[in-house]
């Protein structure tokens, strides 16, 4: 009877549904550590890797031409293959700098043989195999109950609980109060059908970070599948039963390695999967609000303010949302242009949570972006190639008006506004001479002043 009440328990906890239990409840889990094959060869042009072992993940690594275009196939009887796929690039591993370029981590399903091609020669390129190998663990889960008030914590997976191997942890835990909360994707695989196959995907991921790319623990701080279930990453310290919080016992959170530059006094928190394409599902969004709340009232984050933010460490500082995503901080298409377009709502929704009043409005910005510099024009067949230097602004820019006129001094109308720092102009007269001047907008709407004026003529 006892067993059949802690099966069902155990069942609960990692559903995500209320449980109450006035102690941390044992189960016996089948975990078992990541098992890794390391085959490596010299790639012309197409290559067949064997395994000894079927792979559930495969990732591809290597030294040298890091913009090669690289593709992958998988085979579970080394005759028939998949069709190729591209292997991406990790964003974690983009973020190495040394010398190697990682691609994203790609559900094998069993293969044993992974066919590589590449548009340039690769002299030295490692195909990894990643698998469950065998094993019993007994853990304890935590008394994980369902959050009653909107911003209490949400229950969390623990790293015992999804199988995370202490042995790959290399790296000593350090922690700074946090002011930022960043969102990632995983970059992987979509099709996980439950939460076990959930689980043996960050297990390949933990890997992949910690040992692979050598940042001797998992990047993130907390992971986000699409069943709703919330992961603890990052290691901070052991809870004695509690629900893992990803912080010290003072309440700093511990510093993760998902943003370069950025990672300490910060909170990454990865969605299961790739979003360029389609958006993370209803629970895991709910979910993802719900954690970003908890955070965000503890650590008194104001969830729909841009805020100047000093890394506690390096002193560097930078202006973004206090609720971002990685390609906020650095050059990457993280998390998905689909994902990134919800934001704004989830800042939204996660300011509701927390409460039913919004918080007052900030101080209105009067301080307007600095004029574009280093415009330039060049003309083309009835066309006119505009580029030029970045604004600077005390919040941020949001965009840019291009203007052009027949004339250099009057006549100037708008023709466009973009978000990018160079635009071509087309379907121009042939032989004529166009000016144009560029100006930034910040997102409170102020107005910048004009670049210099520019002239160009078509052919």
């Amino acid at each position: 009877m006892r067993h059949v009440l802690r099966s069902a328990l155990l069942c609960l906890v990692l559903a995500g549904l209320t449980v109450v239990s006035p102690t941390p409840s044992l189960a016996v889990n089948h975990v078992s550590p990541t098992a890794a094959e390391h085959v490596t060869a010299v790639v012309a042009r197409t290559h067949t890797f064997q395994l000894d072992h079927h792979a559930a993940h495969v990732a591809t690594y290597w030294r040298g031409n890091p913009g090669a275009h690289v593709t992958v196939a998988f085979s579970n009887d080394g005759v028939h293959f998949t069709d190729a796929v591209p292997a991406g690039r990790d964003e974690l591993g983009a973020e190495r700098d040394n010398g190697v370029t990682y691609s994203a981590l790609r559900s094998a399903h069993g293969a044993v043989a992974v066919r590589v091609s590449t548009d340039r020669p690769l002299a030295h390129l490692t195909v990894l195999g990643l698998r469950d190998g065998t094993g019993r663990t007994t853990v304890a889960l935590a008394d994980a109950s369902a959050a009653e008030a909107s911003t209490d914590q949400p229950p969390v997976v623990s790293r015992a609980a999804w199988g995370a191997d202490p042995a790959l942890m290399t790296w000593a835990p350090q922690f700074y109060p946090t002011r930022k909360l960043i969102v990632h994707h995983t970059d992987t695989s979509n099709d996980y059908t439950d939460q076990a196959g959930a689980e043996a995907q960050i297990r390949s991921i933990y890997y992949y970070h910690s040992v692979t790319q050598g940042w001797g623990d998992i990047g993130y701080n907390f992971l986000i599948d699409k069943f709703g279930n919330i992961y603890e990453g990052r290691y901070s310290r052991d809870y004695a039963g509690g629900n893992p919080s990803g912080d010290d016992a003072a309440g700093n959170g511990v510093t993760g390695a998902h943003t370069s530059g950025w990672n300490s006094g910060t909170v990454g928190i990865a969605m299961l999967g790739t979003f360029t394409s389609q958006d993370v599902t209803p629970a895991a969004r709910d979910a993802l609000e719900a954690l970003l709340a908890w955070e965000a009232s503890r650590n008194n984050i104001d969830p729909q303010a841009t805020q100047q933010f000093v890394n506690p460490v390096s002193g560097a500082t930078t202006t973004t949302a206090n609720i971002a995503s990685h390609r906020d901080y650095a050059a990457t298409l993280c998390p998905g242009d689909t994902f990134y377009a919800t934001l704004p709502g989830i800042r939204s929704d996660v300011a509701a949570r927390m409460s039913p009043t919004p918080p007052p409005p900030p101080p209105a910005d009067t301080t307007a972006p600095t004029a574009p510099t280093q415009l330039t024009a060049t003309g083309g067949k009835n066309r006119v190639s505009l580029a030029w230097s970045a604004a600077s602004d005390d919040v941020a820019v949001a965009d840019y008006q291009v203007w052009r006129s027949k004339s250099s001094t009057t006549g100037f109308t708008k023709v466009t506004t973009t978000t990018s720092l160079s635009w071509t102009d087309t379907s121009l007269a042939r032989r004529t001479t166009y000016y144009y001047r560029v100006r930034a907008r910040d997102a409170a709407g102020n107005l910048g002043a004009f670049s210099a004026t520019k002239s160009a003529r078509t052919t």
